[in-house]
């Protein structure tokens, strides 16, 4: 089985997050079973009613002290402004371009293969492969899996996972967290000469000064500061849609989005409430639909000390977005470190280097040797 071959089958599907995953994840059962892998379905529907499906794929022993988990998902971003079709896979000068190629079919692709290396037999400890939906947009995948797998339920989670997310196959042991919410103003539209509106725009900005103020304390005040982050300062990302409401209206609805990073030892609840309680006190409506922790597992653990002898690295690293991690960490001592780079993710014409391919692969299986192998 072939990782580059199998990537480009998987960028023929759209598989952006708020689309149903079931053709791709038909396909896929069809490529674990024929790895040998035990397939469990996960099922489950998102916030909009979309049906999803996760795939946990499994070999070797049923129970074990250890076990590693290879770890992955299959949505994507949207793709808008390409140069070419996003979900034809192209190769050129060195590199795989399409949706995906990068975050993160391709990685996704290469843990296919590496299970496929391994017969069941030969393995002193569980090897799963598991793959998610809607890792983009809220970790309700894996959240599904945590929750619902019979599989884990019945068998308990690995001991180690490796989130594959792009990181140029470095080592990262820590990542911050995801917070989103959204704060809306209702009002009444109108044409503006009449004075018989009430604008919903007018309404929020009180909420926004405050909003701001929050802004400027978290980075500018370095009792908030990790310098284990770069940046050292967390993320309180402020965006506002009136839905382009004519400027000869007055607005019946605006609406605030706030996307916030915290970072391991934070609190993040004091600020989420902060900003609850200056919504209500405004008469706005507070919805918190994303709420994942920050990741860090101990530069010293096991799985981090191993992901440094195969890689050769001296130190891990930290990155400010955040994964899948935020789930599954919370069962099993996880790194993250997979093929790609993060600068090519979410980009328009996005690719993936070649040699990413095989360094991932060779990669993936010492994790197996070390972790699973008799």
């Amino acid at each position: 089985m072939d990782a580059k071959e199998l990537t480009k089958t998987l960028i023929a599907y759209n598989t952006v997050s708020p689309l149903s995953n079931v053709e791709v994840m038909d396909f896929l059962t069809e490529i674990l079973e024929a790895a040998d892998c035990e397939v469990e379905r996960v099922e489950y529907k998102d916030p909009a009613g979309v049906l999803k499906v996760n795939l946990i794929g499994r070999k070797g022993p049923v129970n074990g002290e250890r076990g590693l988990a290879l770890l992955g998902h299959i949505d994507t971003v949207p793709a808008i402004g390409w140069s070419m079709d996003p979900f034809e896979a192209r190769v050129a000068d060195g590199k795989m371009y399409g949706r995906g190629s990068c975050d993160m079919k391709g990685s996704v692709a290469c843990m296919i293969e590496v299970a496929s290396r391994y017969a069941g037999s030969k393995l002193g400890a569980p090897l799963y492969v598991v793959i998610t939906a809607d890792e983009e947009v809220g970790y309700f995948g894996a959240t599904a899996v945590a929750e619902k797998s019979e599989m884990f339920k019945k068998h308990g989670f690995p001991q180690y996972g490796v989130v594959g997310e792009p990181t140029e196959l470095h080592a990262v042991y820590a990542h911050k967290g995801a917070v989103r919410f959204t704060v809306t103003a209702h009002g009444r539209a109108a044409h503006s000469s009449t004075g018989e509106g009430d604008n919903a725009n007018l309404k929020l900005i009180p909420f926004l000064a405050e909003m701001r103020d929050i802004y400027h304390e978290l980075t500018n005040d370095t009792r908030y500061f990790n310098d284990e982050f770069t940046p050292p300062f967390t993320d309180w990302n402020i965006t506002i849609s009136d839905g382009e409401c004519a400027a000869n209206i007055t607005s019946p609805l605006s609406v605030c989005s706030i996307n916030y990073r915290p970072m391991p030892g934070d609190d993040s609840q004091v600020w989420i409430d902060r900003a609850r309680e200056s919504a209500e006190k405004h008469g706005l409506i507070f919805d918190l639909y994303i709420n994942a922790p920050p990741v860090r597992t101990p530069p010293d653990a096991e799985i981090i000390e191993a992901a440094l002898e195969i890689t050769g690295a001296d130190a891990p690293k930290t990155v400010a977005y955040s994964t899948d991690a935020a789930v599954f960490a919370q069962h099993m001592e996880t790194v993250i470190i997979g093929p790609g780079s993060i600068l090519q993710a979410h980009t328009v014409d996005e690719w993936m280097a070649l040699d990413q391919f095989p360094q991932a692969v060779s990669i993936f299986s010492q994790f197996v040797d070390r972790f699973c192998v008799a």
